[in-house]
């Protein structure tokens, strides 16, 4: 069952229906669910969808030349000369109507034929321009994808009309994978596998989330015992270097200082690798609240990683020789922790396409954290969320915090949160407290509709 994507495939359609040719460049980590997407999109259209291999070029344009006779009803085998000649037969047969052209994972076509892109180049700016041929180039090699928009000297630099940067599912389709759980297992998957498509069609419903998570990531047979082999980009020679850096910041180490203190390593020799982490959005730079450089820090772009990272990169060897379910039990303290903290995750979420939504009465920023061992109130300060009002909210703060504990949140935590946030003066503070226990009568009986107040079953009802 095809659940959510409503943006993306309302802008392929809109794309459709323009009466022009159309160049998209349609690019994402691997299993994020391009291809899902894609596929949905073509399903009532007349369309031809190529998938590239890693393989030479012969087989690359024997399989494209395939998929053409089979739109074309060529009975037999033909091997076009080369890709031009079948863009060619399909623009005969588009006969200047619409007509969707997807070439997936173009990076291996690029690879097999060096001369691919340019011959692609040619065709656009000769062939396709005049017509309602509808391109789209989809691939997970992120930074080749990104070259293809933003390299000046690249032979498709301008020819695109549009970029998709396929992203994590919205909140609310992610828990739509999850119908028919209970509340608090909803938010504890959500936690660790995030809004990733790929993980949650994964789950068993009719087995517990224990038993899930350890079948999973802790048996030997486990469908995500390798998971960064499934959804990152091809391993490189620094490999062991990228893991290292990854499994810093699994445990939270996440500033460069912190990384490269984690990993005996100077913080110039981790500087040099985290660039390219960041452009194949392994990991994410995230910036502070007040956007102070020395605030900012860096998280894996992915839960699951985060997670696999965290308690299956060390344990792997042992996973394997069937001693899963010992590390599983042993982890259980640790696994609760990480929860807590990915609890915070899914509530900014959850507020996150409320505001895209328009339904907190307000328009705010992007929702930051902020935390800072000295400020002037002579204490730390640690806000799990904060993000400007827009516009005629100007005047207003939004504040977010998180308590992931088996006891009810209390006034007196709403009285320290006033507190620390009062080094952000505002004249309205707009506050959501999310708790997994619920909330304490003190703050229950407060009347005050700025504060709202928050409980699991309100996330996933």
């Amino acid at each position: 069952m095809f659940i959510g994507r409503k943006e993306e495939l309302r802008e392929l359609e809109e794309r459709y229906n323009s009466g022009r040719f159309e160049m998209g460049v349609v690019y994402g980590s691997r299993r994020i669910g391009k291809t899902t997407i894609l596929k949905e999109f073509v399903r009532t259209k007349t369309a031809l969808y190529f998938q590239a291999k890693e393989s030479n070029e012969l087989d690359n344009r024997t399989a494209f030349s395939n998929e053409v006779n089979r739109l074309l009803g060529i009975p037999y085998p033909m091997v076009y000369p080369n890709y031009s000649e079948g863009f060619a037969a399909l623009i005969k047969f588009a006969d200047n109507k619409p007509l969707v052209i997807v070439i997936d994972e173009i990076a291996f076509l690029s690879q097999s034929d060096k001369g691919f892109l340019s011959e692609l180049q040619y065709n656009i700016d000769h062939k396709f321009k005049d017509t309602q041929i509808k391109l789209i180039l989809s691939g997970s090699t992120i930074s080749f994808m990104k070259d293809i928009i933003k390299n000046k000297r690249g032979p498709l630099f301008q020819r695109s009309t549009f970029q998709m940067n396929v992203k994590k599912l919205v909140y609310s389709d992610a828990l739509a994978f999850l119908e028919g759980l209970g509340t608090e297992e909803k938010i504890k998957y959500l936690s660790i596998f995030g809004e990733h498509p790929f993980y949650l069609e994964m789950i068993d419903k009719s087995k517990s989330f224990d038993t899930n998570i350890f079948n999973l990531l802790f048996s030997r047979f486990g469908n995500l015992i390798d998971a960064p082999d499934k959804v990152l980009p091809t391993a490189s020679k620094d490999q062991n270097t990228y893991n290292t850096i990854l499994k810093a910041i699994a445990n939270r180490r996440r500033t460069n200082k912190e990384i490269a203190e984690y990993i005996g390593k100077e913080p110039n020799y981790v500087a040099s690798y985290l660039p390219r982490l960041v452009d194949n959005e392994i990991i994410e730079k995230r910036e502070s609240f007040v956007k102070n450089q020395k605030l900012n820090y860096y998280e894996i772009s992915d839960n699951l990683i985060r997670f696999w990272y965290r308690f299956v990169f060390d344990n792997k060897d042992e996973i394997q020789q069937n001693m899963g379910k010992i590390i599983y039990d042993d982890s259980l303290e640790d696994i609760d922790l990480f929860i807590s903290t990915g609890f915070e995750d899914v509530a900014l979420s959850y507020l996150t396409e409320k505001n895209i939504n328009g339904e907190l009465g307000y328009h705010y920023g992007i929702i930051r954290n902020y935390k800072v061992e000295k400020s002037q109130l002579g204490r730390s300060i640690e806000l799990d969320g904060l993000a400007n009002g827009l516009y005629k909210a100007k005047n207003r703060l939004l504040v977010v915090e998180c308590k992931y504990r088996n006891k009810a949140l209390s006034l007196a935590v709403l009285e320290h949160i006033m507190e620390s946030v009062s080094i952000f003066p505002a004249e309205h503070y707009d506050v959501y407290l999310f708790s997994k226990s619920g909330f304490a009568n003190d703050i229950l009986a407060l009347d005050n509709p700025n504060v709202h107040l928050i409980s699991m079953e309100d996330m996933v009802s």
